[in-house]
């Protein structure tokens, strides 16, 4: 008798149906949004019918695993059997693509062909290259290119093999420049057509990659000056000595010592270590540094006081939340030098208020009568 009772209650309560939305095809997608993909495909598309055609024709805002290529390398060079149409389908569930074709990769011909026919219209692509098979390199990431021309977003690649069409969503170009990457002449032929192409492109991002990329960036300077923008660790180096910028961000105070245009920065986010001062400490002659930054307007303060390895992942803490915990020697020393700001009218910033703060580099950018920018990286 009890049991029909229950049995009763659950056919009421209807906890013999599927839940509503079980099987709607947007409810379920929306869900796995927050799933890892390889979870989706490998447990989640087993479930039924209605949920197979929704992990398969998802699209996540993601990039393939960096070792998915590499282990599919070794797959095929074992001989083992590759699902092909499970490959086809699991590839096409990305919209972002970051791939190095290198010799390394063994059986790159047959990978390559997979992703061409399966990864279309992406929002994001990365293709470098170890620079022994340009061929190649230069023949896939051309295809890949006309394959979501309408669609792509971001591009980061170390040559101009861009086709020349119409990227009328591109607002991000990151290009490797110097030996084995791009170059003066190269530059020269193929930045301009390419910026013709791109109508909606907002940052174009140089990385300074090995040596070779000082004429380039001298060509920059004399022909993009308003472009120059920002910069950030490396990138600062070079800029601020054969042209100007308006930010940089995480340097030290050497990398502005003896700088030929310093004059030019309006904002800097600095590494500092207010626990330590050395005897030959740049900060000894801090005044005669600042002073050459004469068009300063604010500065950002990041300290290192945990080890370098906690530091890289979570970041340092501003210079007011640490000052209490120095030594009276240490504070002292540290409220000169803010006096020293606070009577050149120097704004000392907040947290991240210079610090990859693209409001600023677009206010900066706009002030400079310039739709698209450089980012020296």
């Amino acid at each position: 008798m009890n049991v029909l009772h229950l049995q009763k209650s659950m056919t009421e309560l209807k906890m013999h149906q599927a839940p509503r939305g079980i099987h709607q095809k947007t409810i379920i997608q929306h869900t796995l949004r927050f799933s890892d993909e390889d979870e989706c495909f490998q447990k989640f598309r087993l479930v039924c019918k209605s949920w197979k055609n929704a992990v398969e024709t998802i699209r996540f805002n993601r990039s393939v695993g960096k070792k998915f290529f590499y282990n599919l390398d070794q797959k095929i060079t074992a001989q083992e059997i590759l699902p092909t149409s499970y490959l086809s389908k699991y590839l096409k569930i990305f919209r972002k693509l970051a791939i190095t074709v290198t010799v390394d990769l063994k059986n790159s011909n047959k990978i390559i062909a997979l992703v061409l026919n399966n990864m279309k219209k992406l929002n994001e692509i990365t293709i470098y290259t170890d620079g022994k098979n340009l061929g190649q390199f230069a023949c896939f990431a051309f295809q890949m290119l006309q394959n979501s021309n309408e669609t792509l977003r971001t591009l980061r690649i170390p040559r101009f093999v861009i086709p020349d069409i119409c990227f009328p969503k591109l607002t991000n170009l990151h290009l490797r420049i110097g030996d084995n990457n791009i170059l003066l002449r190269e530059f020269q032929n193929c930045f301009p057509k390419a910026l013709k192409n791109m109508e909606n492109l907002k940052t174009v991002h140089l990385e300074l990659y090995e040596l070779g990329f000082l004429p380039l960036c001298q060509h920059i300077c004399e022909n993009y000056s308003k472009h120059c923008i920002s910069a950030s660790e490396e990138g600062c180096e070079v800029l601020n000595i054969i042209m100007p910028a308006k930010i940089v961000e995480r340097i030290y105070i050497w990398s502005l010592e003896n700088k030929k245009y310093a004059s030019h920065l309006e904002y800097i986010h600095m590494y500092i270590s207010p626990k330590v001062n050395y005897p030959l400490n740049k900060w000894n002659r801090y005044q005669e540094i600042f002073d050459q930054c004469i068009n300063l307007k604010a500065i950002e303060f990041e300290t290192c006081t945990v080890s370098i390895d906690a530091w890289k992942t979570k970041g340092g803490d501003d210079l007011f939340t640490v000052l209490p915990t120095l030594s009276e020697t240490n504070q002292k020393m540290w409220k000169e030098r803010i006096s020293y700001f606070q009577a050149r009218g120097v704004h000392i910033a907040n947290p991240n208020e210079i610090q990859k703060n693209e409001n600023l580099r677009i206010k900066l950018a706009k002030e400079a009568g310039v739709t698209w920018r450089f980012h020296f990286c």
